[in-house]
């Protein structure tokens, strides 16, 4: 990328109010990393406690979905499969708007997942808060589902958490991908706060 492009880049982000993004592979050591450097780069915002407050762990639910769900990418150099994604955290300013923020991700995902996690995201988008509430508390308490479900790992509380904290219902979208076998396709998820 040449100077003049970086400079496009830049300005498209601050224009689209684009306060932190990441893209790249994602372990335990990078959400970390990058938690902490949005944690500083939120404490500058002059949202409220509680808006922060789901922002951080929105994020965090999210940086964990792509880490325990992508589809593992393999890697140029020959090391070992990693899963990759991208996740961006945002203000919306525009006029007319009440003034959100938003948190979007991608990640690669099996093509055998995308019915499934359409039904569970659908399924959440049709609730209401207080539903969604009902269904996390029922969920904390399925002793069940790490014996009958051997896909997710938390029985739905990561969706059902960010769907709490989100001021709209989620929106997802899956796009096809280059990969040659077909196997994988792009999954984005957007809440706003």
């Amino acid at each position: 990328m040449n100077p003049p492009e970086f400079e496009r880049f830049q300005g498209n982000a601050q224009d689209r109010g684009v306060l932190f993004y990441y893209a790249g592979a994602f372990s335990p050591p990078v959400i970390a990393a990058a938690a902490d450097s949005l944690k500083t780069r939120l404490a500058t915002e002059d949202a409220s406690g509680p808006a922060k407050r789901k922002l951080f762990s929105t994020f965090v639910e999210m940086a964990q979905n792509i880490l325990h769900y992508a589809a593992d990418t393999p890697a140029a150099d020959g090391s070992p499969p990693a899963p990759h994604g991208a996740i961006a955290v945002g203000r919306e300013d525009d006029p007319g708007s009440t003034g959100h923020y938003w948190i979007v991700c991608r990640n690669p995902v099996d093509q055998a997942y995308v019915e499934r996690l359409a039904c569970k995201l659908d399924a959440v988008r049709a609730m209401s808060l207080e539903q969604i509430k009902q269904s996390y508390r029922e969920q904390l308490r399925n002793a069940e589902h790490a014996r009958t479900d051997t896909i997710s790992r938390g029985a739905g509380l990561g969706l059902l958490t960010i769907a709490r904290d989100a001021c709209a219902p989620l929106e997802y979208s899956f796009t096809p991908t280059t990969d040659p076998s077909g196997r994988t396709t792009l999954f984005y998820v957007k809440a706003c706060i």
